[in-house]
């Protein structure tokens, strides 16, 4: 079973992808193609939401923080 995670970014790599941080302290590059194109690429500092590489979401940061203090 894949799970979604909270990733905060770190930084941009190329093109569509993100190095960004998951809640256990590991980097992982992520993909942006799932994201909505019209919008901008995040920035560093930015939460989101990542299944299987993929970015699906974003997370507003005290949205983020609630989840973290829960888990």
């Amino acid at each position: 079973m894949c799970q979604s995670r909270l990733h905060q970014v770190r930084s941009v790599t190329g093109p569509g992808k993100v190095l960004a941080e998951d809640m256990n302290g590991r980097c992982h590059e992520v993909s942006l193609l799932a994201l909505e194109p019209s919008e901008p690429e995040p920035a560093p500092g930015e939460w989101l939401v990542v299944h299987s590489g993929y970015a699906i979401d974003r997370a507003e940061a005290r949205e983020a923080e609630i989840a973290l203090a829960e888990i």
